[in-house]
């Protein structure tokens, strides 16, 4: 069947041929009812299928014209078209001749199975011979076709009007959008004269308004003519509009304050792609670049950190064997021979060096948090040397500690780590010099206190004091000192981190930091943290040698550091032990392979190279998953921050360990049952 469709859409026109063609159709295709007329008269198809609504002639000019002409008349004709005006178009249609009027949109199958019925349909009135009264008169056949396309036309009124609020609509949203953005909108011709703007950002920013600047160069928002240039260098290097450049300049505002900020430059094009200007959106960064400036800081800080931690877990192993030899050589000398005090002051000079490792792990935050009974007074004693070193020589520090013991609940280290923070401000808060004092005392927190400056827990607490006599501050930056970032300092000369982590250690302990200053009068800083009735154990008790009890178990020592290595060794078999050592990880699982028939205990440093402890271990359990094992480390985040280790309930020891420690601790590993 040959099939002839006028559709002026050309993607009907493709699904329909489509269509028709994969129910074995021949297809002829016209795209307006002159077209149409004309294939028609060259072609005589069997059918036509055309829409109604078209250009040059529509659909019911070509149905008049087609059902008018003797050689054309008796080919069944279909519309396939949307409706404006309800069953108007229907009925004009059927009117002139059409067999039937489909409404798009229609499903493939359904409009094929409709049109096979209609054809049905037109050869059973023509086998009756029945054909339909038609409009003959001209004038009837324009009444009816006047009204359908006046119809047509207030659809397409309303459809334009529609069309036209959208873009109203569009119009205000995008000048909306455009004011409301935070970001200065720069509109420039090729000179650089700036043709708009967006407010109130350009006000904020720059504190112009559109006027005042409008039709002057983009110089007069530059800070000076080097960044001016610089800008105008950058457009000239944008080759493609949708490519845009990206740099950061110095800018002027109109008050004469001067800020860096980011321009993203685009090229502006016409129709025909000649350059016609650019868009330029400006944002103020001073604020970004001076956090990027902090985190550099703090990466760099965390840097000199981890290199302390490291400084400090090899100087450990180096303490380990200076305290163990001298040790060992103290315990075999006359209790009145010189040569046993001298040894007993190089011992004492190790534990202080043990301690000052013990302080530069608190720095690198390579230590365990230590919740213990702590005496302030003699904490603040240990640390005046190190605090010493932190202030400038032109800072006078005095300590006026209150008589007797306070003692509280905290980990040393972080109070420590608090203590460094204040004195370092303390410090930069006075340049050409001044006194730093550091005070304790008690202090009762009662329900009046509480009520008074609405802070604190009734109770007795210890109260440290930091004062200095630098420059004060005002009110409004006591408020924020404490906030995360926040700093008076210039670019690259701090984190704002120091008193935020003070300010959460603090809390941490249930304690509170206060602070009272005022402009060139100095600072303050009062710290409550609650008093413990437990006593603070004094460091450096010795265990009496007689104590200690050795044995003949056979142990397996993995520790990389040689010296080490062989202290341990010494150690435990001047103790009767046997001693297996290895010098790595890999190492370690050898020797424990070879003879895990006899070794009783392991004792695994945590860092070592090929393989750590932890690794060493996993390995050594998958044979023998009840050995006994022993860690040792100079870090103690090592074990602590290792869910997997703790959970497992393994032991651990923190270098430097005195020999006794050591001999103690084994003892009471391998006497577990």
């Amino acid at each position: 069947m040959k099939i002839l469709i006028t559709e002026d859409n050309a993607d009907d026109r493709k699904m329909l041929k489509f269509n028709l063609e994969h129910h074995g159709c021949e297809v002829i295709e016209a795209s307006d009812g002159a077209e149409g007329l004309h294939l028609a008269n060259a072609k005589k198809p069997d059918m036509i299928v055309s829409d109604a609504l078209m250009p040059v002639m529509d659909g019911f000019q070509f149905l008049r014209s087609v059902k008018t002409d003797e050689a054309l008349k008796s080919i069944p004709f279909v519309f396939y078209s949307a409706v404006y005006t309800g069953n108007k178009e229907a009925e004009l249609a059927i009117s002139l001749g059409a067999e039937a009027f489909i409404i798009k949109p229609k499903d493939p199958q359904e409009f094929w199975d409709e049109l096979i019925g209609i054809l049905e349909k037109y050869r059973l009135r023509n086998q009756n011979k029945s054909a339909p009264q038609l409009i003959d008169e001209e004038e009837a056949f324009l009444r009816k076709y006047s009204h359908v396309v006046a119809a047509k036309l207030e659809e397409k009124v309303r459809e334009l009007e529609k069309a036209k609020a959208t873009i109203l609509e569009s119009e205000q949203c995008y000048r909306n959008l455009f004011t409301s953005l935070r970001d200065v909108f720069i509109t420039v011709d090729k000179e650089r004269r700036i043709i708009n703007a967006n407010q109130p950002a350009l006000r904020d920013l720059f504190g112009y308004e559109v006027e005042e600047i409008g039709g002057q160069t983009t110089r007069i928002l530059y800070a000076d003519d080097n960044s001016f240039g610089l800008i105008g260098n950058k457009i000239s290097t944008i080759d493609k509009p949708d490519r845009p450049v990206i740099a950061e300049v110095k800018f002027r505002t109109k008050s004469d304050t001067v800020f860096i900020g980011e321009i993203s430059l685009q090229k502006l094009t016409d129709n025909k792609g000649n350059f016609i200007g650019n868009i330029e959106m400006i944002r103020d960064v001073t604020d970004q670049k001076k956090l990027e400036e902090q985190l550099r800081h703090a990466q760099k800080m965390e840097a000199v950190g981890t290199l302390a931690g490291g400084i400090a877990h090899d100087f450990n192993n180096i303490l380990n064997v200076i305290m163990g030899y001298g040790t060992m050589i103290m315990d075999k000398l006359e209790a009145d021979s010189l040569l046993k005090e001298q040894m007993n002051e190089v011992l004492t000079a190790a534990e202080r060096a043990a301690n000052l490792t013990k302080r530069l792990l608190v720095f690198s935050r390579k230590r365990a948090v230590e919740v213990k009974p702590i005496n302030i007074n003699e904490t603040i004693l240990g640390l005046q040397k190190m605090l010493g070193r932190i202030i400038r020589e032109n800072v006078l520090l005095h300590l006026a500690l209150a008589d007797g013991e306070l003692n509280v609940l905290a980990d040393e280290g972080q109070i420590e780590q608090v203590l460094m923070n204040l004195a370092a401000n303390a410090r930069d808060a006075m340049p050409e010099g001044g006194q730093l004092t550091i005070g304790t005392g008690l202090q009762v927190i009662d329900e009046e206190y509480v009520a008074m400056y609405g802070y604190g827990k009734p109770g007795t607490h210890a109260l440290i004091t930091v004062a200095d006599t630098g420059y004060g501050m005002d009110t409004e930056t006591q408020k924020k000192i404490f906030e995360p970032f926040f700093t008076t300092k210039g670019v690259g000369e701090g984190t704002g981190l120091g008193l935020a982590i003070s300010y959460g250690i603090i809390k941490q302990h249930n304690g509170y930091i206060k602070v009272y200053s005022e402009p060139e009068q100095g600072t303050v800083f009062k710290i409550f943290l609650p008093l413990s009735e437990e006593a603070a154990s004094p460091d450096g008790e010795k265990e009496v040698p007689a104590d200690v009890k050795g044995g003949n178990e056979t142990i397996l020592v993995a520790e990389d550091d040689a010296s080490l290595r062989k202290l341990t060794s010494s150690v435990l078999e001047s103790y009767g032990y046997r001693v297996i050592t290895a010098e790595d990880g890999e190492d370690a699982i050898a020797e424990f392979m070879d003879n895990r028939e006899r070794i009783s205990l392991v004792l695994l440093d945590m860092i070592m190279p090929k393989k750590s402890g932890e690794e060493a271990y996993d390995e050594i359990k998958k044979t023998s998953p009840g050995i006994k094992t022993m860690f040792m480390s100079g870090y103690t985040m090592d074990i602590s921050q290792n869910h997997k280790l703790t959970d497992s309930g393994l032991d651990f020891v923190r270098k430097p360990i005195r020999p006794q420690d050591l001999l103690k601790k084994v003892r009471e590993i391998l006497d577990r049952s």
